[in-house]
């Protein structure tokens, strides 16, 4: 799809990022669901374009058993506004290797460090994994920068 764009490093998937046709790019080419994430992502970020009448039947999703090292993903959806993310990749001693532009209807999923830049007045939601272990053990800034 062209409305998904994957932003790369080297062979590392940095950010994965639903523009706001995404949606009407999947309605078009006749499916009801994509899933545009890799299988072994902790976040499964999907699609569905779905008419009056469809059903899906009801369903729980199992826990996992145990779950070790599983790296901390983060989702934005971009109500309105433009963020500016600049892609920070940690095998490289924290350095900057990418920048996007993200706006009104967008979503990202981050896969990697990251700063934000509000570039206009912007209305986001946020989602990551949890639970919330607190400031000192959630993250890791980079020298220099504020917390």
């Amino acid at each position: 799809m062209k409305a998904v764009e994957n932003i790369m490093h080297k062979d590392r998937l940095l950010a994965v990022i639903i523009r706001s046709h995404a949606l009407e790019e999947l309605q078009s080419s006749g499916k009801k669901i994509s899933f545009p994430t890799p299988e072994h992502f902790p976040f499964q970020m999907g699609m569905q374009v779905r008419s009056k009448g469809d059903t899906v039947s009801v369903h729980f999703h199992n826990a996992f058993p145990e779950l070790k090292n599983l790296p901390v993903q983060e989702f934005l959806f971009v109500k309105s506004g433009k963020i500016k993310i600049d892609l920070h990749d940690d095998l490289e001693n924290d350095a900057k290797v990418s920048e996007v532009v993200v706006g009104s209807g967008d979503t990202i999923l981050l896969n990697t460090g990251h700063g934000l830049t509000f570039l206009e007045n912007t209305e986001l939601i946020e989602l990551k994994q949890g639970p919330y272990r607190g400031k000192e053990e959630e993250k890791r800034f980079i020298a220099g920068e504020k917390q």
